[in-house]
């Protein structure tokens, strides 16, 4: 069996409460879990979520 590095992309839009995207940051990091299993053929070794602040990306003038 080989051992591959495979990269998730995964966008999250969230309704929060805070003032400042790092106080959600900070909570959703403490106190949110995300899970990836084993399948029959593929046994995971480690997973983590690698966060970064975003600005809401549709405001955003795109040129268009």
């Amino acid at each position: 069996m080989k051992t591959e590095e495979i990269f998730f992309i995964v966008r999250i839009e969230v309704r929060t409460e805070h003032g400042h995207i790092d106080e959600t940051l900070k909570e959703m990091e403490k106190t949110s879990r995300f899970f990836i299993t084993n399948t029959p053929k593929v046994k995971v070794l480690t997973s983590e979520i690698l966060s970064t602040k975003t600005r809401n990306l549709k405001n955003r003038d795109h040129g268009a």
